[in-house]
């Protein structure tokens, strides 16, 4: 019983990763983003930006962060099914 031997593994999956998820909301700010740029140039668009990430970081250090909507959150047996190999 003292002869224990590790059993050997294959450490990689040959499965490709799934695509990126894209959701709703994702459509919308592309669709925000190119309008932001097209009314005001790319620079302002950025600066515009960078104030919009600066903010939602400042709500997430103070602690007022949201959670996902439950209804859009990934269920991983949904992206990688059980002995499903494309």
């Amino acid at each position: 019983m003292s002869n224990v031997e590790q059993l050997p593994v294959k450490g990689t999956s040959d499965r490709p990763s799934p695509k990126r998820i894209i959701r709703p909301c994702e459509w919308g700010l592309r669709a925000s983003v190119t309008d932001l740029e097209t009314q005001l140039g790319t620079v302002e668009a950025y600066n515009r930006l960078c104030d919009a990430a600066a903010a939602l970081k400042a709500k997430i250090d103070r602690g007022d962060a949201r959670a996902h909507n439950r209804f859009f959150a990934t269920d991983p047996k949904c992206i990688y099914p059980a002995g499903h190999h494309d």
